[in-house]
């Protein structure tokens, strides 16, 4: 990507300090990596002064959770609502997968993919604000496991943990790349659309939670 692309421009040079700062990390920490990106390069791709982070957010490490923090709220509640109609619909693997990855998909397929992308690369690579990313969904959590140990009655709490943080990984490792999935696919002649690339995530995901046939 070029250097000029992760710049803040046009309206948003209009936005507040603190909402183009969050811009610019957010695209900088999602093509580079949080640890490769310096708060000076936020403060000049924001078009701001050397002080503006320390200002609106205190440390490095502060300004990551901000991020974190930032569009986790948006998909904990369009999860807990896809999950509220799961439950009173009936419980499938198939309808708890939809509710897992559909937020994540409506958000990459739209103006939250950088923040996708920046969220699978701190899952990609173990970094210390992992610990943020998984206080963000603790409530909601525990919450898909209890569902998902009523889907698959018998199976160990132990069991149920693993399938669901391979979901949470292999969602934010395809969403967060739709573009790189769809080249690699392209590759053995395979030709598809984004949401394509979100149903066929969906089947995997699917067999992820069910487990393998009884």
């Amino acid at each position: 990507m070029p250097e000029r692309e992760l710049w803040v421009v046009g309206d948003e040079l209009a936005m507040p300090t603190a909402r183009r700062l969050i811009l610019a990390a957010e695209r900088l920490f999602a093509e580079r990596g949080i640890d490769a990106v310096s708060l000076r390069a936020v403060n000049a791709a924001a078009g701001t002064n050397v002080a503006s982070v320390n200002y609106h957010f205190g440390t490095k490490a502060e300004l990551v959770e901000a991020l974190i923090l930032e569009r986790s709220g948006e998909v904990s509640a369009r999860r807990a609502a896809l999950l509220d109609e799961l439950e009173r619909v009936g419980l499938t693997a198939r309808g708890l997968a939809e509710a897992f990855v559909t937020p994540v998909a409506e958000m990459a397929l739209s103006d939250g993919n950088t923040w996708v992308r920046f969220i699978a690369g701190i899952l990609g690579s173990g970094h210390p604000a992992l610990a943020v990313v998984t206080g963000a969904f603790t409530e909601q959590a525990l919450r898909l496991t209890g569902l998902l140990e009523a889907i698959v009655p018998g199976e160990s709490r132990e069991t149920v943990r693993f399938r669901l943080a391979q979901a949470m990984s292999l969602t934010f490792r395809v969403l967060g790349d739709v573009d790189g999935v769809q080249d690699m696919m392209a590759l053995s002649g395979v030709e598809l659309s984004p949401q394509q690339v979100v149903e066929q995530l969906l089947d995997v995901v699917t067999a992820i939670l069910a487990g393998p046939p009884g």
